[in-house]
């Protein structure tokens, strides 16, 4: 059975864009590798690199107009940002709102999460420090992007983080929280079980406890984060093998992972929507209105992963939905 979301790769060390603020510098923590499911005893490493975050001098970190990396265009023009939306054919970096309409500028970007948003399995520039760059060219001030973002971690890892003073720090100083997160609190085995079934009861408990941990997770954030600070969760493609990987594992694996990220999505949407959080809808992103678009170009060669296309585009998701109108007004 393949290992699962950021338990496939040691951790690789991501290449921070020029003039975006990266985590990756910090020794112990870009090649930390996560063995277990459970958070053990990466709280100790995440807290010293946030530690070290928090010391950084943002102001000679930061990116300046003109030396941000050039984005090419979206991986299909036309292609769904958002669920209901039309197609965006502007790369992350084309003009536009920085933070939607009447808003202030955004200085920075901090990334949260599991192996997704901190680049894994990917020799590229994670969408987190694309958003950054992106809204750096938009806005023409530096914009920084700390990445506390971390292989292998769980919605509960994420929640013991927040009891780290320096992560905590982090979170309130961050004028933009985007988060990806959820897909490693679900064991693979259950997507091939008949016994599961189409209502996915083998399922339950855990999509239970990940809406419990995502309300909890958001609850804390929100109470942190400075005024006007805006926070935006992403949904999934799959939360297991997509593409070519998952079809290779069958029919009945590629229909019992979709069915089970469906029901992810719709809890990480929902707990979005209820704490005022946005909701980046992958998924459409991805794959397509009906879901049957193939994103093997969009991944990494383990089929788990985004590649450098795919974080480009989960990066102009995460723009679309920032640029839209602030539902609290």
């Amino acid at each position: 059975m393949p290992a699962r979301r950021g338990e496939s790769h040691a951790k690789r060390e991501r290449r921070p864009s020029t003039g975006v603020a990266s985590l990756s510098m910090f020794s112990g923590y870009a090649h930390q590798r996560f063995r277990s499911r459970r958070f053990g005893t990466a709280v100790t490493i995440l807290a010293t690199a946030a530690t070290s975050a928090v010391a950084l001098d943002v102001a000679s970190a930061s990116g300046v107009p003109g030396t941000h990396t050039a984005l090419a265009a979206p991986w299909r023009a036309g292609s769904p940002l958002v669920a209901g939306s039309p197609g965006g054919t502007g790369s992350p970096g084309a003009a536009g709102p920085a933070v939607g309409e009447g808003r202030r500028a955004v200085e920075s970007v901090l990334g949260l999460g599991d192996s997704v948003p901190a680049g894994s399995a990917c020799e590229c520039v994670s969408y987190v420090s694309l958003v950054a760059e992106s809204l750096s060219a938009r806005q023409g001030t530096p914009v920084a992007g700390p990445n506390l973002a971390a292989a292998g971690l769980t919605t509960q890892g994420l929640l013991d983080m927040l009891d780290d003073d320096a992560v905590r720090a982090g979170v309130a100083g961050a004028d933009l929280t985007v988060i990806t997160i959820g897909a490693n609190d679900f064991e693979e085995e259950g997507v091939e079980d008949d016994a599961c079934g189409a209502d996915l009861a083998c399922y339950g408990t855990a999509l239970e406890r990940l809406r419990a941990n995502m309300d909890a997770l958001l609850s804390r954030i929100h109470a942190l984060r400075g005024p006007g600070g805006r926070v935006v969760v992403t949904g999934y493609w799959n939360v297991f093998l997509d593409g070519a990987a998952g079809r290779a594992r069958g029919p009945k694996y590629v229909a019992g992972s979709d069915r089970l990220t469906v029901a992810v999505n719709a809890a990480l949407a929902a707990s979005a929507a209820a704490s005022g959080a946005l909701f980046a809808d992958l998924h459409t992103a991805f794959k397509g209105e009906e879901g049957t678009r193939d994103d093997t170009g969009l991944l990494a060669a383990d089929g788990d992963h985004p590649g450098a296309e795919g974080h480009r585009l989960i990066a102009e998701t995460v723009l679309a939905a920032v640029s839209a109108p602030d539902p609290r007004r």
